[in-house]
């Protein structure tokens, strides 16, 4: 398969992916302020979204790098990693997932506190205040807000399972693998994460030197998304990895 149209492969599948959650994302955040208005506490919704995201996208990246990585081979390699990839997947959802989770909730209680300052403020009553913070969540800043989570988080689930089958590809066959680095676009987008998007591929265990110029922050990354990098070179990103078998690059 021709490297750019395995990019426009993989980008158009990203996207469908940041569309799907951010849909449901969005529906989170409206049940927890409605449960916070009905009960005093937001609901667990978004807890159960978040998983629901990795738990569906692991997998199929899983499989799909694989697969990738398996063409043009001609001794198919059996998936010995399967049942390792269920437990690394369920380990990752229940040591990471609920710290995202909480910093998500904490911003929501946070905007729905400050509606309830505001409203107080203005001499609004009981009933005028929720009202307002009814509006607020169904508003646009709440669906851009659900966009920007799901893009993050589609984005870490994609390129860690990427990552993950990538290396455990490697382990087996013995393969000199290189990555590169995708820019997929955006609204806003990052130049210095376009200058990374070269087309040639690095060796596997090589990072990518990423200098946030309005941070001055530098980030030695593996991949995009890359858990140990500062906010600035993660949030809303919505680069991938693409791992390559160097031996077969041409042919891509």
């Amino acid at each position: 398969m021709k490297l750019r149209r395995l990019i426009q492969i993989e980008s158009n599948r990203q996207r469908a992916y940041e569309n799907k959650f951010a849909r449901s994302i969005r529906k989170a955040l409206i049940a927890q302020a409605e449960h916070y208005l009905n009960h005093g506490y937001i609901s667990n919704d978004m807890q159960a979204t978040i998983n629901e995201l990795y738990e569906t996208i692991m997998p199929d990246y899983l499989s799909r790098q694989w697969e990738q990585l398996e063409r043009n081979n001609l001794e198919k390699k059996e998936r010995f990693f399967i049942d390792a990839w269920r437990r690394w997947i369920s380990e990752y959802t229940i040591t990471s997932l609920a710290t995202k989770v909480t910093n998500i909730d904490k911003t929501t209680q946070e905007e729905i506190s400050r509606q309830t300052l505001a409203g107080a403020t203005a001499g609004e009553t009981t009933q005028e205040i929720q009202e307002r913070i009814i509006e607020v969540f169904n508003g646009k800043a709440t669906k851009a807000r659900a966009r920007m989570i799901a893009r993050t988080e589609v984005g870490e689930a994609v390129n860690l399972a990427k990552t993950k089958s990538a290396q455990d590809w490697g382990a087996q066959t013995d393969e000199e693998l290189g990555k590169l680095w995708v820019h997929r676009g955006a609204k806003d987008p990052r130049d210095w994460h376009m200058a990374l998007d070269t087309g040639i591929p690095i060796p596997i265990n090589d990072t990518w030197t990423v200098t946030n110029p309005n941070t001055g922050e530098t980030d030695l990354m593996m991949h995009p998304h890359d858990p140990n990098a500062s906010a600035g070179n993660v949030i809303n990103c919505g680069c991938q990895v693409i791992y390559t078998r160097l031996g077969f690059r041409r042919r891509f």
